[in-house]
């Protein structure tokens, strides 16, 4: 350890001695005590890639809702679709601007939708796409030929409304107050108009059209509020048009006017940049794919221009003012073909593009820019919208063209509104995408630690982390000192299989994983890999692992127990299946002080075994004698000492190798119940005796029993540790015995005393316990307000009862504290001795993290805190908690404050 000290100290500099061994031990996973270069470059790679693995699968859909269908009563399809945003008085202004400064979605500005049919009926929605009123524009009715609708804009700041035809004619709208009066024409352009696009500061206004002859006409007022968009002046008719020609000559400074052949082809798009002073404009020609042309000073100025030739040019783009690139889509020639290809430009380079991505398999119609989230969102001819990361070039969001339910038709219109993270498809009818929201704190208040119900949760205190497993075989890792989640993997890629047994390895190196189809593997759970899979004996749901002398024991459904040899890897892989002496299946096991091991059966039988031998000892059933009893062999055939480099030859009840068909087969054809599986816990730090009770153990009635591992002992003590129904489901102390913590079906965390309790019961000196070395007497940590009080406070009838002759006391260890911290039943306790802490995890899929006083700092998953730091610890409740919490509960969350719902 000290050569890789001083080996990366030369490379990266002055670190920290305990960071470095932290990075040796996660390395040195088979604690042979040596690091490679090779060794500590593969964990490396693998970890930034499980990491990166991790991060992407945390960020949520941009898009989590499916589609939602607007029906519209149209003939022809909707061309164009336009945000109409209130306009609001000046006097106004202030206070509004006030008003929207202090709200969380300030940004968001509220309107209403218009949607335009190629046949000219003229739609109005609210926000929530209620249709509000129609609007048949007879204007294009009253010529001989047909005439369509071919793009609209709104201009908001004038309540003006410009609708662009085939006819070759601009017509404008007045659309304040619900009406549709058409007030004025543009007339006299070279081609009827493809594309336009209006921009406005609030007092300079810039119009710009492009038409199916590639050219561009781009018209300037410098002050569109007090002068209008168009010289008023050179107003002609009684229909009141404005001719281009006669806006060209510029005859006043207050306008400014020119037009400009660019595109071989028709005019895709054109918008105007004022970040750059400049009209972009694209086009299907591979010569002329994009341009992007300066406006000049004066009408006399020569007009620059800069061109982007792309092979199939172009045919939709966006830019991003903040980030000063642009966006494009490259289009399909009539020819045959498609590119496909997302290209990122910075716009002072024409000649390539800074970045490409690629995933459509048709032509892109529309593309927008998010710069606030770094999203680009991209629609395909196929209706495939994609969503991308802006910085890394990569898809995180495909939404197929099966889940966008508009018909057979080409989507002919969209709009994407940044505000309100909103995009809308518009066909014959209207699609909308609805996203997420700023409103991340009720969002991250909702998540849980895991998508399903725990299975177990461990903490390391190597690297101050908790592991967590879940019932579809994922594995979590989280930092105790933050919350944060810094690792996640599958323990089951092929097919998820449920975790049902964890625990770490001697050194706590190596996490060690139990599923249910009875699969034992070994993981380095630092960087997610797989260091070792252990040969398939039974195919039984293991409940139990523990690490023992280099041995690894497992036991559940199989109603045996049996050892693997953690062997190095030139070694043989030895194991030893011993005798079967439980009738049931093994729910629960534990060891004391590497001599003894208990396990607890479905039919309450407790069984003491002799680790070295593999002998059982003692057996125990409180509903069947309060004395020890003789264990009775269970007959079935076991395996003897093998090695699993052999090939032994098993009968059928033993260990056959396990074949698919057999591990698709049915364990049981009842699925036993969860809630009733009996807890065992060893006592470690008390020695055997006559009158000690060294194991504790939870049955089905909700008691928690006290027994003495002696040939003479037995039941010492019985109390029951639940209120009303329910049954404890996990049971931990802390190193010296000092407090018992348990967690029930119910979701409620309870502490007690244990330290006293039935310890040298027949000896005149009750105080031993207490006279033992100790850093700090725990109990005196816990506040009076977790006294309990009200229903769930005991009380104490009888102090002791007469079981066939032998007495048993039934005097409970004091009750220090109980708080509900989960809704749902608790399958695990932890205490951290270092932080004085505890780790609940529960069928509710999430992990919590509390002080001992019951004080909640948070849910890993939600949010991020620093222990030690009050301050930054999390001051909000649980929603679960504070809306079914109770008295107790309350009390103790809230510290005792008043009043307790707050």
């Amino acid at each position: 350890m000290e050569e890789f000290r001083d080996a990366i100290k030369e490379i990266m500099g002055d670190v920290e001695d305990e960071e470095l061994d932290i990075i040796f031990m996660k390395v040195d996973t088979n604690c042979d005590g040596t690091v490679d270069w090779e060794e500590y470059l593969n964990y490396m790679l693998l970890e930034y890639r499980e990491k990166d693995s991790l991060q992407k699968q945390n960020l949520p859909l941009y898009f989590p809702k499916p589609l939602v269908i607007v029906p519209v009563a149209h003939c022809q399809p909707i061309v164009r679709l336009q945000l109409y945003p209130f306009q609001t008085v000046k006097s106004e202004e202030k206070g509004l601007a006030e008003q929207a400064a202090s709200a969380p979605n300030s940004h968001m500005q509220p309107g209403r939708y218009l949607s335009i049919s190629r046949d000219g009926i003229l739609n109005y929605w609210s926000e929530r796409f209620n249709l509000t009123r129609t609007v048949r524009l007879d204007h294009y009715k009253k010529k001989s030929q047909q005439i369509w609708i071919t793009d609209m804009v709104c201009l908001s700041n004038l309540n003006l409304l410009a609708i662009a035809s085939t006819g070759r004619d601009v017509e404008f709208y007045n659309i304040s107050a619900n009406k549709s009066d058409h007030v004025f024409s543009l007339t006299g352009l070279r081609g009827y108009v493809t594309a336009m696009n209006y921009w406005s500061d609030g007092r300079k206004g810039v119009f710009s059209v492009g038409d199916a002859d590639g050219c561009v006409s781009v018209f300037i007022s410098l002050d569109v509020i007090q002068n209008g968009l168009f010289n008023k002046a050179l107003k002609s008719g009684s229909n009141s048009c404005f001719r281009v020609s006669a806006l060209l000559k510029n005859t006043s400074e207050l306008y400014l006017c020119f037009t400009v052949a660019l595109h071989d082809d028709w005019c895709q798009q054109v918008r105007f940049l004022p970040e750059l002073n400049a009209v972009a404009t694209c086009c299907t020609s591979d010569h002329t794919a994009m341009v992007l042309t300066t406006i000049p000073h004066s009408h006399k100025a020569k007009v620059h221009k800069s061109t982007f030739q792309v092979r199939k040019g172009i045919l939709c783009f966006d830019y991003s003012p903040e980030l000063n690139i642009l966006v494009n889509m490259l289009s399909h020639a009539v020819t045959g073909g498609f590119d496909r290809i997302v290209r990122i430009w910075n716009p002072y380079v024409t000649t390539t593009a800074t970045s490409q991505m690629k995933g459509h398999l048709s032509a892109v119609i529309s593309i927008a820019v998010n710069s606030q989230d770094n999203r680009i969102i991209s629609i395909s001819k196929d209706k495939n919208v994609c969503v991308w990361d802006l910085q890394q070039c990569e898809c995180l969001q495909n939404i197929p063209s099966r889940n966008i339910t508009m018909g057979q038709y080409p989507i002919s219109s969209v709009f994407y509104n940044k505000d309100t993270n909103t995009l809308i498809l518009a066909t014959f009818m209207i699609g909308i995408l609805y996203g997420t929201v700023d409103d991340l704190h009720t969002y991250n208040k909702l998540k849980t630690s895991h998508e399903q119900p725990l299975c177990a949760a461990l903490y390391n205190a190597n690297f101050k982390q908790v592991v967590s497993g879940c019932q579809n075989g994922i594995v979590s890792v989280w930092d105790i000192l933050t919350g944060k989640k810094v690792m996640q993997f599958q323990t089951s890629p092929e097919k998820p299989v449920e975790i049902t047994a964890m625990t770490f390895d001697g050194p706590k190196r190596r996490l060690i994983t139990g599923s249910k189809d009875g699969t034992l593997r070994l993981w380095n759970f630092n960087n997610g890999a797989l260091l070792l899979t252990l040969p398939l004996l039974d195919t039984n749901e293991v409940t139990g692992i523990l690490y023992i002398d280099q041995r690894i024991y497992v036991s559940g459904w199989s109603k045996r127990v049996m050892w693997y040899l953690d062997a190095r890897e030139d070694d043989e892989l030895e194991y030893r299946v011993w005798n079967q002496y439980h009738a049931e299946d093994i729910y629960s096991m534990h060891a004391h002080s590497n001599k003894l091991l208990v396990t607890a059966s479905y039919s309450g039988d407790i069984t003491i075994w002799n680790i070295h031998s593999g002998q059982a000892i003692f057996r125990f059933n409180a509903s069947v004698s309060p004395r020890p009893l003789l264990p009775y062999r269970v007959e079935s055939p076991c395996l003897e000492k093998k090695s699993l480099n052999e090939s032994p030859q098993f009968n059928e009840h033993t260990s056959n190798p396990i074949s698919a068909e057999e591990l698709e087969k049915p364990k049981h054809a009842v699925e036993k119940p969860r809630y009733s599986r009996p807890q065992v816990l060893f006592l470690c730090s008390r020695e055997r005796s006559l009158d000690t009770a060294i194991l504790l153990t939870s049955a089905a009635d909700g008691y928690v029993y006290a027994w003495s591992i002696h040939r003479q002992g037995g039941l010492l003590g019985m109390f029951r540790a639940v209120y009303n129904e329910g049954v404890i489901s996990s049971m931990s102390t802390d190193s010296q015995d000092q407090m018992l913590f348990t967690g029930d079906s119910k979701g409620y965390i309870t502490l007690w005393d244990i330290e006293g309790y039935c310890y040298s019961m027949n000896s005149e000196n009750r105080n031993t316990p207490g006279q033992r070395k100790r850093s700090v007497h725990l109990p005196t940590l816990i506040p009076e307000y977790c006294q309990i009080e009200g229903p769930r406070k005991m009380t104490l009838k009888q102090k002791t009862k007469d079981l066939d002759g032998w007495r048993v006391s039934l005097v409970p260890p004091p009750l220090l504290s109980s708080w509900r911290g989960h809704l749902k039943s608790i399958v695990c306790v932890e205490y951290v001795e270092r932080f004085r802490l505890l780790v609940t995890a529960s069928h509710d899929c999430t992990v919590r993290l509390w002080t001992i006083a019951g004080s909640y700092i948070g849910t890993f998953g939600q949010t991020l805190w620093c222990v030690g730091d009050p301050e930054a610890c999390q001051l909000d409740l649980p929603v679960d908690l504070r809306r079914f919490g109770s008295f107790q509960t309350l009390k103790v969350l809230n510290k005792g404050t008043r009043p307790h719902w707050k």
